[in-house]
């Protein structure tokens, strides 16, 4: 990911690499400090997160303000080093009066997409589309409840002026009632007012559970249309934006060409929204 480019802003890091010959895992080491030494096999002192996966990205845990460095190194299936450790990479965000425009939702803000794609290719990003600076702050896997306990530490370090909320998919797809998740958004909202912030909730577009299950085995909660419904029709009282609109035109369900996954979105999908979210975005600010 290039640093500067629209959505690259990204509270939590996704750390992504191309598979390794002869690795069946892959070590990733975040540092507080550029390593004491390059390449090797041992650890940094300046280590502060360290996780293993058979995967070829990793989904940081943590919220990364400031100055990071991440590396990671492939092994084999018992544990053994399969070449060195890569050149370290920066990550780098800063609170900034600049940016003005928060984004705070789930996986669907935060990235990725087409199965595989993670928050690390841009394009997967809505917020690649969006006209004005943003600094994402979304999580992968939020419910509406896990938005509300981490607002004040994940939103308030940053000087906004708006922050655009998407919540409650999560929530709603597994069987939470709606009014639930509107006591959070209401709460999500009040938040942001105590603290001078403009709240601007995004409508939810509908997902597809056929594909959903075919792409993570999760099954989803058969009343989710009729929760959607009432969670968009509370959001539509309120500052917001509506980017479900063009995709509840083409029917009950999110068709397969705009996300492949039933789910997250793909580049077309994220495309339409960032659109419609630079149409109106400047009246909120």
């Amino acid at each position: 990911m290039k640093r500067d480019q629209p959505g690259s802003r990204i509270l939590y890091p996704v750390y992504s690499y191309t598979s390794l010959p002869g690795a069946s895992q892959y070590e990733v080491e975040v540092l507080d400090q550029l390593p004491e030494k390059m390449g090797g096999i041992l650890p940094s002192r300046h280590r502060v997160y360290t996780e293993t996966t058979e995967l070829t990205d990793l989904y940081d845990k943590e919220p990364r303000i400031g100055t990071y460095y991440w590396r990671v190194r492939g092994m084999d299936g018992k544990g053994r080093s399969v070449g060195e450790w890569s050149l370290p990479e920066k990550v780098e965000l800063e609170p900034t009066d600049r940016v003005q425009v928060g984004i705070f939702g789930d996986s669907i803000s935060h990235g990725g997409g087409r199965l595989s794609f993670s928050p690390s290719d841009l394009e997967y990003s809505y917020a690649h589309y969006i006209s004005v600076p943003t600094v994402n702050l979304s999580e992968s896997g939020d419910t509406s409840e896990m938005m509300v306990e981490r607002f004040e530490r994940d939103v308030l370090p940053f000087h906004l002026k708006t922050l655009l909320i998407m919540g409650g998919s999560n929530s709603l797809r597994n069987g939470t009632e709606p009014e639930e998740v509107i006591a959070d958004l209401r709460k999500i909202q009040a938040m942001c007012r105590e603290n001078g912030i403009t709240p601007v909730l995004l409508t939810l577009a509908p997902i597809n559970p056929g594909n959903i299950e075919k792409a993570f085995d999760e099954p989803t909660d058969s009343h989710w249309q009729e929760a959607f419904r009432k969670v968009n029709a509370y959001i539509r009282t309120q500052l917001h934006i509506d980017v479900a609109a063009p995709f509840e035109a083409m029917g009950p369900e999110l068709p397969t060409e705009m996300a492949l996954d039933g789910l997250h979105g793909d580049v077309p999908m994220k495309r339409i929204m960032g659109q419609v979210i630079s149409d109106q975005v400047r009246e909120f600010l």
